[in-house]
């Protein structure tokens, strides 16, 4: 009888590996940090100033969000995140939703100032890692920050569209600066930038919808980094203050900008410029002269179509004598047809 009840204990252990652990209130989230296999369920409450940290899930891990987790109001700053997710080959997916109670911080100031305001959602993971599903609410600022390497967002909504009206302010949807990262299929809804490539490579944006923001955009890229290799295709932007961007910072001294394309783009609604390429950013507002020595190379604008405001441009580009190469546009058909280009004179200028 000995060997036949060690061989039925033998078969039992995979079945316990493979059973989910259950995120049903806040102390949840340390009690099952070490399963491959959680779900979170029902509603659940972050109390203020506490985190979701996972920042180094076991490999592999898959995560199913079917519950709503709110975050209190508390003093975290900017540097502080309201949940982390790390490690190899995650999966995060489900169709809930983790809510930020942006509204309660929400002041017109965002990150400069007002009351302290802890960004989203950190991600740095790696190895084929996917998020995919679920919806974001009401972010205090920033929603991702994205490091890492070969991970996927697809299919997720950031919906900040009460900061419309209710003081939400740098609200950025996709704050990218890692490697291999492909974001598709998402409709985010906020108060600044879409999507914010800082510094990275091989990034790809496609079949997204961007809504009410500062536009879709490369920078603003700061002295010393490198992004190169930004596939940005078929997406729409609509009702937003700028629709393709690419920004540096003034009297940058090093750094560089490269292979990058916007194709199939559709403006509509746009406030200030549809397309806009600058070097003279800063964070309280550009300085109307192009100072730099980091270059943008090899720009490929293809099929860009659609509306501006009457006062806006749809093509304003600003570069240092010499820094901006490479510029090939086609099938640049954005209106009111208003353009001022300084530097280089690519088709729409």
């Amino acid at each position: 009888m000995l060997p036949f009840i060690f061989a039925a204990l033998t078969l039992s252990s995979p079945v316990d590996k493979r059973a989910a652990c259950v995120v049903s209130n806040y102390e949840g989230f340390a009690n099952c940090r070490n399963s491959t296999n959680i779900e979170i369920q029902g509603n659940i409450t972050v109390p203020a100033n506490k985190v979701v940290n996972w920042s180094n899930l076991q490999s592999g891990t898959v995560v199913n969000l079917s519950g709503t987790v709110s975050f209190e109001k508390g003093n975290l700053s900017v540097s502080n995140y309201l949940i982390i997710v790390g490690g190899s080959g995650i999966t995060f997916t489900g169709t809930g939703m983790l809510n930020g109670n942006g509204q309660d911080y929400w002041d017109g100031l965002g990150s400069n100032g007002g009351v302290p305001k802890p960004r989203m959602f950190r991600v740095a993971t790696t190895g084929g890692s996917n998020f995919s599903g679920f919806t974001i609410k009401n972010t205090p600022v920033h929603c991702f920050s994205v490091g890492g390497s070969n991970t996927t967002f697809d299919g997720i909504t950031i919906d900040n569209s009460a900061g419309d009206a209710g003081g939400g302010h740098n609200t950025d949807g996709f704050d990218v600066g890692g490697t291999g990262i492909t974001i598709q299929n998402c409709t985010v809804h906020n108060q600044d930038d879409c999507l914010a490539v800082n510094t990275g490579s091989n990034i790809k944006f496609t079949k997204n919808t961007c809504v009410g923001g500062h536009g879709i955009s490369i920078g603003s890229v700061k002295s010393g980094s490198t992004v190169t290799g930004v596939d940005v295709s078929s997406c729409i932007i609509a009702n937003s203050q700028n629709g393709v961007r690419i920004k540096t910072v003034y009297n940058a001294t090093s750094g560089s900008v490269s292979n990058i394309s916007y194709t199939n783009i559709t403006l509509s609604n746009i406030t200030n410029y549809g397309i806009v390429v600058r070097q003279d950013y800063l964070n309280a507002g550009p300085t109307g002269i192009a100072v730099s020595n980091m270059p943008i190379t090899n720009v490929t604008l293809t099929n860009i179509q659609g509306t501006v405001s009457p006062n806006a441009y749809s093509v304003f580009v600003l570069c240092a004598t010499g820094e901006c190469t490479g510029f090939n546009w086609s099938n640049i058909d954005v209106t009111a047809k208003k353009a001022n280009c300084t530097g280089v004179m690519p088709t729409g200028c």
